[in-house]
């Protein structure tokens, strides 16, 4: 059995409709084994915790949840590298599948180093205002 993608895969993975209910379609097909299951639920609520449940024990399912990403959110790309992609503040919900599907690992985010929490060094604090700072 096969271990699943980690809850911020899924929680990215789960706010892509367009993701989920093209899977939930290829899933629901007649000759598939999963159709009838698959048929029956059409909402996000329904249809991310059955694939959550499947992936990691049903094969059809992890190749077919592996393929739509494969296929939606790279564009049928992974035979590239993460930096040919151009997506180099990509989420790590995504990033995460990247990995799991290409065995790359990409880069850290590029982008504006993150602040510590607090005011602004040029802004002046109530306090400083209040107590008549500057005047």
């Amino acid at each position: 059995m096969t271990k699943g993608p980690p809850a911020y895969a899924w929680d990215w993975f789960a706010r892509q409709r367009l993701l989920w209910r093209e899977v939930r379609s290829r899933l629901a097909v007649p000759d598939a084994p999963t159709a009838a299951r698959y048929a029956a639920v059409d909402t996000r609520s329904e249809v991310v915790p059955m694939l959550r449940a499947d992936y990691p024990r049903d094969e059809r399912v992890r190749a077919t949840v592996d393929s739509v990403v494969a296929e939606l959110v790279f564009l049928g790309r992974t035979d590239r590298t993460w930096a040919q992609l151009g997506a180099s503040n990509a989420p790590r919900g995504m990033r995460w599948w990247w990995t799991a599907l290409t065995g790359e690992a990409p880069a850290a985010p590029t982008g504006p180093p993150r602040r510590r929490p607090g005011p602004d060094p040029d802004q002046l604090s109530l306090d400083e205002v209040l107590g008549g700072y500057g005047g």
